[in-house]
């Protein structure tokens, strides 16, 4: 279902990039199941080969913010921890993956 080959382009200031494998993973993931913990990210991201650097929670956060300003996922913080899900505009990217 997912080709190491698989290009996805987003916009940021200096032009458009390609996404990291991270951002790959993590939308993948979300793709997966949606509106889940860090921890949830976590424990998905041994399923995927491409999630191999997904190692903490901080990397989960560091993606998941530049998916958060590229508007391809949404954060909500409930209790003490942040819940992640795909944003309209991330359902169309994820379908790529």
């Amino acid at each position: 279902i997912f080709s190491q080959e698989t290009l996805l382009l987003i916009e940021t200031p200096a032009g458009k990039r390609p996404l990291t494998d991270l951002e790959k993973c993590m939308l993948l993931i979300l793709k997966t199941r949606d509106n889940i913990s860090s921890q949830e990210v976590l424990k998905l991201a041994k399923r995927f080969k491409i999630c191999a650097a997904c190692s903490d929670r901080s990397e989960v956060f560091s993606t998941g913010e530049k998916l958060l300003k590229k508007g391809l996922i949404k954060r909500k913080l409930k209790g003490k921890e942040y819940f992640w899900s795909l944003s309209k505009k991330g359902i169309i990217y994820s379908k790529q993956i």
